[in-house]
């Protein structure tokens, strides 16, 4: 769980996903979906990667969340996507040079 005012979302760095399918109850949930399929394989095209990835609930703090894509720019999204690697990777791989405080 996220500190108030810090999580992804606050701080406009992710989004949330569904389908027309999944609020028509066609499937239950947007990691179900054909789209989902599309926009897994896609993402990093626009800078987006799937934040939570099954599997990977040790690394990254959280269970797998289909539908939690994160913005992180169309250079490391690649990289990501190309090396099969989750967020953490990148960072471990590349370091963290952003000044971030909460305040």
């Amino acid at each position: 769980m996220s500190v108030p005012g810090s999580s992804e979302h606050q701080c406009g760095l992710s989004v949330d996903l569904t389908s027309q399918s999944v609020m028509d109850g066609t499937y239950g949930t947007f990691g179900e979906t054909p789209d989902y399929n599309w926009v897994e394989e896609n993402a990093y095209k626009y800078g987006f990667i799937l934040r939570f990835p099954e599997n990977a609930g040790d690394r990254t703090g959280a269970t797998n969340e289909p539908w939690h894509f994160r913005y992180v720019g169309k250079e490391a999204a690649k990289e990501i996507h190309d090396k099969g690697w989750i967020l953490e990777d990148y960072i471990e791989h590349h370091g963290f040079a952003y000044n971030l405080r909460l305040n």
